[in-house]
C-alpha cells in the first residue's frame, strides 16, 4: 500500500473518532434526574426529616408497623430498631406522606420466642407508625451517604 493510501486511511479513522466525540444536538440541554430523597433540617432537633420519592419508597421496599402496648411496656419489632455508632437506639416514625423522622428510644428488654420483640421504656406513643423495613436506607439518606 502506498504512503498516500495510509495517509487517507489515517485521516478517515481520525475523522470518525472525532465525530464520535461530539455531543448530539438534542442532548445539550439535560435535566438532572430527580433525587430519590429530600433531607431537611428540623428546627430545634439534631435529626433531619427524610422524604422519599414514590419510586424510591418502592425500590427500598419500605414497610411500616405501629408501636403496640405490651405487658412490659410499649413494643416494636426488634428489626425496627436502629443502633447508631454511639450506641443509641432509634426508630423512624412516619411524619407524613413518604416522610420519616428518626426518634430515640430506650430498650428495656428484648423478648419473643426468637428475640424479635423490643420492649421500650422510652418511645413515641402507642399507635405511632414506624418503619419496620428500610430504616438503614433512611439513615443513609439522612446522613448523606453516597453524595
Amino acid at each position: 500500500m502506498s504512503s498516500r493510501r495510509w495517509v487517507v486511511v489515517a485521516l478517515v479513522v481520525l475523522g470518525l473518532g472525532a465525530a464520535g466525540c461530539a455531543a448530539p444536538a438534542s442532548s445539550t440541554k439535560t435535566t438532572a434526574p430527580e433525587k430519590p430523597a429530600k433531607v431537611e433540617a428540623i428546627a430545634g432537633k439534631s435529626v433531619k426529616s427524610v422524604t422519599l420519592t414514590e419510586q424510591a419508597e418502592k425500590r427500598v421496599g419500605l414497610d411500616t408497623v405501629q408501636i403496640a402496648a405490651g405487658a412490659g411496656g410499649t413494643t416494636v419489632p426488634y428489626a425496627a430498631v436502629l443502633y447508631t455508632p454511639d450506641g443509641k437506639t432509634w426508630v423512624y416514625t412516619v411524619a407524613g406522606t413518604r416522610s420519616y423522622v428518626r426518634e430515640q428510644v430506650v430498650i428495656a428488654s428484648v423478648t419473643g420466642a426468637t428475640g424479635d420483640v423490643a420492649v421500650l421504656s422510652q418511645s413515641p406513643a402507642v399507635g405511632t407508625t414506624i418503619v419496620k423495613t428500610g430504616l438503614i436506607e433512611l439513615y443513609g439518606a439522612e446522613l448523606g451517604v453516597g453524595k
